[in-house]
């Protein structure tokens, strides 16, 4: 077979489109063409018949590197994975300030009393603090038109949230994004507005570790939202998901706009946990008043005062407080007397 007789045949295929076509173009049979292309296949003379541009689309092997991967860091962000970790510069109690959902451009909050909260955030004194979420109203579509009744744009609330993370941001240790910050987009501007002042932040919950140099541990665990309601008990979820063997130090949340506190005892550790429901700054609520909801605002935050040096089953390892003036002062008098002691 020559490399002529090779090519003939290749030839051929290209002209007529199909084997048989080529044979019967050579005057030869199916079989005899067919050998004379698996030898030019050989020669390296075969070739194909289109070429395109390659897939936009990564193949099956890539792709499957890819999911792996991504479910790596999925998994290491989960909310309940240990690892966000915040220490503490000594052994001695500090303040967590725990701000409920500010709606920062609704016209129905109260910015003076957010400012009077935010004003008593002071790392340096052992005062930080967390936001529980809805930051801003950002109106979904179907809720846009109530931006008409508000004197705030929505850029305008962009600048205005910029504008406080310029006061709080160093002092502000965690975020939690609410429902209303994810309608803002799949754009989280949020996060990375908090990524920015190095506040730790996640979407919907936060669990995070504050350990002592003596390798005490206080955990918190928000949530914005907690399952579980009941009109009786406006803590209800946050205790249930405590008496359901999340056994965190804190348990706190946001979202529904009223006020609550109780603490749930583990019956085989002894351990306390101590669960807050958070409020709103948002005092004037259309909504709430069209659908008839109580007020049961007591405080828009609440302080949370811990003395790390009482042991997990002390019902006072915890002391909170709906004004921030005298938690501040109790913080202060702890630790005058642990400087003392």
């Amino acid at each position: 077979m020559t490399r002529a007789m090779a090519q003939e045949a290749v030839d051929a295929v290209l002209k007529g489109g199909s084997v048989r076509a080529a044979a019967e173009a050579l005057g030869l049979g199916r079989a005899a063409t067919q050998n004379r292309l698996d030898a030019a296949a050989e020669l390296g003379l075969t070739r194909p018949r289109t070429t395109s541009n390659p897939s936009r689309w990564r193949p099956g092997a890539e792709i499957v590197a890819a999911r792996k991967a991504e479910f790596e860091r999925v998994k290491a962000s989960g909310p309940l994975i240990s690892g966000n970790t915040i220490h503490r510069p000594d052994d001695g109690p500090f303040m967590l300030i725990m701000l409920g959902d500010e709606h920062l451009d609704n016209p129905g909050t109260d910015l003076a009393l957010w400012e009077r909260w935010i004003s008593y955030l002071n790392r340096a004194k052992h005062i930080t603090g967390w936001s529980l979420g809805d930051v801003l109203d950002s109106w979904l579509k179907p809720l846009a038109h109530l931006y008409a009744n508000a004197e705030t744009p929505a850029p305008e609330g962009w600048i205005l949230l910029q504008h406080y993370m310029e006061q709080i941001g160093s002092d502000l240790d965690c975020s939690v994004a609410g429902n209303h910050d994810k309608w803002a987009g799949a754009n989280d501007v949020l996060g990375m507005i908090m990524e920015q002042y190095g506040v730790m932040h996640r979407a919907d919950s936060l669990r995070v570790a504050y350990r002592c140099p003596n390798g005490r541990e206080i955990t918190v665990n928000a949530r914005h939202q907690w399952p579980g309601r009941s009109m009786w008990n406006e803590v209800h979820g946050i205790k249930r998901a405590a008496r359901m063997g999340i056994r965190d130090t804190i348990l706190v949340g946001g979202h529904t706009h009223v006020s609550g506190e109780g603490v749930e005892r583990d019956p085989m550790t002894g351990k306390v946990s101590f669960c807050y429901q958070v409020a709103a700054f948002k005092l004037i609520d259309e909504y709430a008043d069209t659908l008839g909801f109580l007020d049961r605002n007591i405080s828009p935050a609440v302080a949370l005062v811990i003395d790390p040096r009482r042991a997990d089953n002390d019902p006072e390892l915890v002391k909170h407080f709906y004004d921030p003036d005298a938690g501040a002062a109790y913080l202060a008098m702890l630790r005058r007397k642990a400087k003392a002691a």
